[in-house]
């Protein structure tokens, strides 16, 4: 049987705002980083579906194959797309990955990656079994069992529980856990120094604004210090927390596979710390917030699904970055001026910032500790 395994990468989407061309354009730079990798890695085949010209044409210059659509519409559906692909170019064994699924992922992690799907028969990999952006699944043709995901997330589930594959847990890795979804992680991404060249030179093009950023990190490094990390975390990252940072760990954590489960469309989301401030208010919680830590890190899409808000996405992506005059929604934007007016900094952003966030933010101060002693040695 072959056992040449096929990257898959599917970056695309339509933007709107000039926020969200910004998020895209750093996640081009992403896209042609990890080409770079992954043939470093040794992956033979490299196939890019995107709805972008310009990223198409910049990885024109590899050896990928890529499979341009011109438009994308309202109706895309991710598993049809990805079984169809599959069908089309014959891959018996896929390694999926979104584009900005994974821009710390070193060499050798997806050389890892590609070895196990080449040393095992029937199964299937993934980042997080419970919320994948990076799935790899042996035999391919196992999609057509399956009742096909509108998103990736839900992928390694269903090819367990529908097709009979085997999963196999893989490491636990800041490259493998770290992904670009809001602006909150643009802005850790823009603090650490594991970039890629194209990544790196992306960001400087966004002169985004870092220095909440900077202030969270400090407080990880100040003993005695209160950090408040709130949402969907699991318990491997506050064990990470808890081991590696010289402060405190307040958290509260709620409402894990939200979006995997759907219950943040149908109506059943509920979270405690959502009615708490619906009681008081915002400008209250975020006084009694900063009564009790000298930083929060707050996954506000839990509270979002809460409240009921029907958000645009530009309107999430200006509160991440407390562009509260910027947002259409008023509650929204009320909530968002609260959270600038706190005594402390508040970093907004969704799931990737309790989980791969920190952990990328905790590494970017072990290398400033070390980029220090070194200066001093």
């Amino acid at each position: 049987m072959n056992s040449a395994v096929s990257l898959v990468i599917f970056e695309g989407g339509a933007s709107t705002s000039e926020l969200e061309k910004m998020m895209v354009h750093v996640r081009k730079g992403i896209v042609i980083d990890l080409l770079h990798k992954a043939q470093a890695a040794g992956f033979t085949r490299i196939i890019l579906v995107t709805n972008y010209r310009d990223l198409a044409e910049m990885a024109s210059g590899f050896a990928v194959e890529i499979e341009y659509q011109s438009r994308v519409t309202e109706e895309f559906h991710f598993g049809t797309e990805l079984l169809k692909l599959i069908k089309h170019k014959d891959v018996t064994k896929v390694l999926y990955m979104g584009g900005a699924a994974a821009p710390l992922i070193s060499v050798q992690e997806l050389s890892y990656l590609r070895s196990l799907l080449e040393s095992h028969e029937n199964a299937v990999i993934a980042n997080n079994y419970y919320s994948a952006d990076i799935v790899g699944f042996t035999p391919a043709s196992a999609l057509e069992k399956i009742v096909l995901p509108p998103i990736d997330n839900t992928l390694p589930q269903l090819l367990v529980q529908q097709s009979g594959l085997k999963y196999i847990p893989t490491q636990r890795t800041l490259g493998l856990q770290f992904d670009l979804d809001t602006p909150a992680d643009l802005m850790i991404l823009a603090n650490h120094p594991s970039i890629g060249t194209y990544t790196k030179q992306a960001i400087a093009d966004t002169k985004i604004d870092i220095v909440r950023c900077l202030q969270i990190k400090e407080v990880m490094q100040t003993p005695h210090a209160d950090l408040v990390v709130y949402g969907r975390v699991n318990a491997a990252m506050f064990k990470l927390l808890d081991e590696l940072t010289k402060c405190r760990i307040r958290l509260y954590s709620e409402e894990r596979g939200l979006k995997a489960l759907g219950r943040d469309t149908n109506g059943q989301a509920r979270s405690l710390i959502g009615e708490i401030i619906a009681l008081s208010g915002y400008d209250r919680f975020f006084q009694f917030l900063a009564s009790i830590c000298q930083g929060a890190v707050l996954d506000t899409r839990v509270l979002f699904s809460h409240f009921r808000w029907e958000l645009s996405q530009s309107d999430r992506f200006y509160s991440d970055l407390g562009m509260a005059d910027q947002i259409i929604h008023p509650q929204l934007r009320e909530f968002t001026r609260a959270a600038n007016r706190a005594a402390i900094p508040v970093l907004l952003g969704g799931h990737s910032l309790v989980t791969g966030g920190l952990w990328a933010l905790l590494d970017a101060a072990y290398w400033d500790l070390s980029m220090s002693v070194d200066r001093k040695g």
